[in-house]
């Protein structure tokens, strides 16, 4: 990757959304091999709290001139963009606010990487909501499959999408464009189904709930998982051996249902849990069965290297330890 193709001199990875889930195990990683800068938004640094040597800069993409800054202080060789508002979920309640912050502020760091550091090799993250509710003769998807949103957050990550696409024909940019599905692990938060499990396992273990109840919303649907730590190493992957402008699937190959997420998290448990489905979790329009075909990155010598079982075991153990700490 480029980490390894300098020969030596220091590299400098700029990752924006470092303090996120996936930005923290990232930068964890990518510091083992480079100079690693990473913008932050909210002053919530619990997820990297474990991870020194990082270098932080205080900034909100969608204020152009703030990139600009952070850029041309960085001047990046290789730049992961993560920062966004990455719940489906909470975009069906604020789509102006996730529309805002997902394109407006990647079209600031495309500007900013294309007029500042030109030679860069800038990885895009979209995500395999793009794809929506495919066909059931179109699964796995490729990355040729048609684009069905049904989220303003699926809307927003194919215009940042095709904004990377853009981007390269138009300016050269180095961008590798990436649909990572649902992943999962330490320090996801609860707006997330594994973790939401995860969480409200931690919290009837701790008698934090009187109840020994998990709510849940839709257990038939079937999607595609990753372990957070395959998925990263995908993005490493990519900035390395992706093809400039192409798109690349970050995925298993294969579908499972919520349900199973749920039964094998409760079997990590000693508690007789009770499970209800809660109307309030429930999306008018959900994806009914995805998964991927990853062959385009496996071509590049990628390949997942944790399970199922030992990712959820692992999500598990954060929320224990995260409710016994704050009780929440």
């Amino acid at each position: 990757m480029p980490f390894g193709s300098f020969q030596g001199e220091s590299v400098k990875a700029f990752i924006t959304g470092i303090t996120g889930f996936a930005g923290s195990h990232l930068a964890e990683s990518l510091l083992k091999k480079a100079e690693v800068w990473g913008t932050y938004l909210h002053d919530d640094f619990s997820n990297i709290d474990g991870v020194p040597g990082l270098n932080l800069i205080s900034c909100d993409l969608t204020e152009k001139e703030r990139v600009c800054e952070a850029v041309e202080r960085v001047k990046p060789d290789v730049v992961f963009h993560l920062a966004a508002q990455s719940s489906p979920s909470v975009s069906l309640k604020n789509p102006h606010e996730t529309l805002k912050a997902n394109i407006f502020a990647s079209l600031n760091i495309f500007e900013a990487v294309a007029d500042i550091s030109p030679d860069a090799v800038m990885v895009n993250i979209g995500s395999g909501d793009e794809y929506g509710d495919a066909d059931p003769g179109d699964l796995p998807v490729t990355e040729s499959a048609e684009l069905k949103p049904l989220t303003p957050y699926a809307v927003s990550k194919i215009a940042q999408d095709f904004l990377a696409y853009q981007y390269w024909r138009s300016r050269g940019l180095k961008t590798v464009r990436c649909r990572p599905f649902n992943h999962f692990g330490p320090r996801q938060s609860e707006a997330f189904v594994s973790a939401d499990f995860a969480k409200q396992i931690a919290e009837i273990e701790a008698g934090v709930r009187a109840e020994k109840i998990i709510r849940a919303g839709n257990l038939g649907a079937e999607k595609d998982f990753l372990d957070v730590r395959d998925v990263v190493a995908a993005y490493e992957v990519l900035a390395d051996r992706g093809e400039r402008g192409a798109v690349y699937n970050i995925c298993s190959g294969r579908a499972v249902k919520i349900q199973r997420i749920l039964d094998i998290l409760v079997s990590f448990s000693t508690e007789k849990i009770e499970v209800v489905q809660d109307a309030r979790k429930m999306r008018r329009a959900d994806t009914r069965v995805l998964y991927g075909d990853a062959s385009r990155l496996r071509s590049l010598g990628w390949t997942p290297r944790y399970g199922l079982e030992e990712g959820l075991e692992d999500l598990l153990d954060y929320w224990r330890e995260r409710v016994k700490a704050t009780g929440k």
